[in-house]
C-alpha cells in the first residue's frame, strides 16, 4: 500500500469474504509471490503523467507450520499518476485484479 495515492490507500479495507484469512492467520502464513510483467495485446500509451502496466502475479499461501495453500494466478492492471511529467515515480490510483487460468 505504500505505492497507493491517498484515496486507494483509504479504500483498502481487509475483508474475510470466504474464510481464507481465518486458515491464513491459524498457519501463520505469508505469501509467496511472482509478479512478472504482463504484456497486453492493446498497451495503452503513457503520457508524462498518467500511464498504465499490466503484472502477472502467481501467489502461494505458505505457514510457519509447512502448511500451503492453493496457487492463485492473477492479472493486475494499475493506473499511475505522476504529480508532474518529471517528478518521481508514479503512485498507483486504480487496479483491478482479473484471475487467470495462468500456469
Amino acid at each position: 500500500m505504500r505505492f497507493a495515492s491517498d484515496t486507494l490507500a483509504g479504500q483498502s479495507a481487509a475483508a474475510d469474504h470466504d474464510g481464507r484469512w481465518t486458515t491464513w492467520t491459524a498457519h501463520r502464513a505469508y505469501l509467496q509471490a511472482v509478479v512478472t510483467p504482463f504484456d497486453d495485446a492493446q498497451p495503452a500509451a503513457d503520457n508524462g503523467i498518467n500511464a498504465r502496466r499490466a503484472y502477472r502475479l502467481s501467489a502461494t499461501p505458505v505457514g510457519e507450520d509447512g502448511w500451503r495453500g492453493r496457487t492463485e494466478h492473477s492479472v493486475v492492471d494499475c493506473a499511475l499518476r505522476r504529480s508532474e511529467p518529471d517528478g518521481p515515480g508514479g503512485r498507483v490510483t486504480s487496479y483491478e485484479v482479473r484471475l487467470a487460468g495462468l500456469r
